[in-house]
């Protein structure tokens, strides 16, 4: 894709990216009214085939620009760091420090390139809704089969032929 190869200068350039990335703003009012926007991406975080939750990432007007997709246990910082050396504010050892991003437009072009370096450049694995669907059958015929203890799957007589001897396993 020509436009993932080109430097991102703009909010603009940004937002038309997301459009046709197909990530959509999800802001809500009091978000809006805080400084905070959250986008959605078109791409999912799976957990089995019954958990799947979209990725969704929020910047701040506090400098922050986090992951704030549902499943974490806790939104994270997606800002560069640096190392504040040991002897600084106090401290006897070297922490790491979050760069802060000032602007809305700087952060929304930081937000940008970084989904597309982590979620479009690199192998990204789409699953169709067939396929979705055909692993949540198979998925509930497995539960079911696992939760049958009166049946094989398979048949009541089962036998096995171990070097030229049978055995009846039933």
């Amino acid at each position: 894709m020509e436009y993932m190869s080109t430097e991102i200068r703009s909010a603009r350039e940004a937002m038309t990216i997301f459009k046709i990335l197909g990530i959509k703003e999800i802001t809500t009012e009091r978000q809006r009214k805080n400084g905070t926007h959250v986008y959605e991406l078109p791409i999912h975080l799976m957990y089995g085939p019954e958990n799947k939750f979209p990725l969704r990432f929020a910047t701040y007007e506090s400098g922050y620009v986090r992951n704030v997709t549902e499943c974490n246990s806790s939104s994270y910082q997606i800002n560069k760091t640096k190392i504040r050396p040991a002897g600084t504010g106090g401290y006897s050892f070297e922490t790491i420090e979050r760069i802060l991003i000032p602007s809305w437009e700087e952060r929304l072009i930081y937000l940008a390139k970084f989904i597309i370096k982590n979620y479009y450049k690199k192998p990204t694995y789409l699953i169709s809704d067939y396929t979705m669907d055909t692993m949540k059958s198979q998925y509930k015929q497995a539960s079911e089969l696992r939760n049958q203890t009166d049946k094989l799957p398979f048949g009541d007589d089962v036998q096995v032929i171990v070097n030229g001897h049978r055995y009846n396993l039933s």
